[in-house]
């Protein structure tokens, strides 16, 4: 009787030991982007971390009228809110932006879209974000 207790608890305890909580990836990776609107352009980096989140930060640069850059953060049909920068208007300064994106499901934040705005809310120019690459979508 003792025999098939002991072999059952140490099934147990190698099942417990084995069943850590999932990760969303693997390691972590930084992805420089940039885009430009005529001469109006944003550039930065995402950090893609091991966990369930993105930060990015950037700035963007305006040449005419004004532009601001929001990113958000995509995993299936999940969405997190949206990180914006201050307007950047035409002969003032850059405008940096920065924030986290997290996305509490397998994979975590698995792409990230980067559009600018224009004066009118508009948006001019649009690109997505893997782990592996950018992709201008208009």
């Amino acid at each position: 009787m003792r025999k098939p207790l002991m072999v059952m608890g140490a099934a147990v305890m190698a099942a417990i030991s084995f069943a850590a909580p999932a990760q969303a990836t693997v390691n972590s990776v930084d992805r420089p982007f940039s885009m430009a609107y005529g001469n109006s352009t944003t550039s930065g980096t995402i950090h893609f971390t091991d966990g369930y989140s993105a930060s990015v930060s950037g700035v963007v640069h305006a040449a005419s009228g004004s532009r601001m850059v929001c990113a958000w953060g995509e995993n299936g049909n999940v969405t997190t809110s949206a990180i914006c920068s201050p307007w950047a208007y035409a002969g003032g300064p850059n405008q940096s932006f920065s924030g986290s994106l997290q996305i509490a499901l397998s994979g975590g934040v698995q792409r990230v879209y980067i559009a600018m705005y224009d004066e009118n809310i508009t948006p001019r120019a649009e690109e997505v974000c893997t782990r592996t690459s950018c992709t201008r979508l208009y």
